[in-house]
This record gives structure tokens, C-alpha cells and sequence, in this order.
């Protein structure tokens, strides 16, 4: 592996909602990254995403219906950026029913014990 292969330094941007920023955001895990070359760049989702950049990879935990459409674009533009979470891999888990059907759908053999969904009401 050449040197610059071993020095390219990685943009990492992250959109968190406020409390995951403060509980995964910390010193120690910026520090670690810096000495694996990688940059966290913390990305301001009232912005437009594709301005931000560049960026290797986005992770996020945003999924307003503008955020989903900032981040398509940005995908389309930069199809080699990798996305945590991909927007086709998270659409079932946001609709409970759909994510609740998996476990329904579990045969467990031991009777003993019981996995069941709870009933689901929507108002």
C-alpha cells in the first residue's frame, strides 16, 4: 500500500437528532477516528446536504420527509458515499405493522415459551 493510500483522510458526516449526538459524540470516539484518519463533520440538516460535502459516508437517524429527500439527492450525486441507515433498508422498519409482522410470523417450536405482538391502535 502506497503512503497516500495509508494517509487519505475519510469525511464521515453524521445527522443525529440532539441526544444521540450527546451520547455517541464524545471526545474519546472523535479522538479514536482522528487516529484512524477519519473526520466526524457533523451535518446541519436545515442545510442543504449535497453543500456539505464532501463525504465518504453519511450516518443518520433523521428521517423527516425533507431529510429523506436531501439524502436521496445527495445519493444520487455521490453514489459512492455509503449511507448508515440506507433509506430502502429502514422503510419497513418505520411502518410498525410491517416491522411487527416479522415477529408474528416466527413459528417457535418450544411451546413453553410464548412471542407474540402486542395489539396495535392507532388514533
Amino acid at each position: 500500500m502506497s503512503s497516500s493510500t495509508l494517509s487519505k483522510r475519510h469525511r464521515v458526516g453524521y445527522a443525529l437528532p440532539p441526544k444521540k449526538i450527546q451520547a455517541f459524540i464524545q471526545p474519546s470516539l472523535i479522538h479514536h477516528a482522528d487516529q484512524h484518519n477519519i473526520d466526524l463533520i457533523p451535518i446541519d440538516p436545515s442545510k442543504p446536504l449535497i453543500e456539505q460535502g464532501p463525504l465518504d459516508c453519511v450516518i443518520h437517524k433523521l428521517y423527516d420527509p425533507d431529510w429523506m429527500s436531501q439524502l436521496r439527492h445527495f445519493s444520487s450525486l455521490n453514489s459512492d458515499a455509503l449511507i448508515i441507515d440506507p433509506l430502502d433498508s429502514i422503510q419497513g422498519i418505520h411502518n410498525r405493522i410491517s416491522m411487527l409482522q416479522a415477529v408474528s410470523n416466527l413459528k417457535v417450536s418450544e411451546r413453553k415459551q410464548v412471542l407474540d405482538v402486542p395489539r396495535q391502535v392507532f388514533f
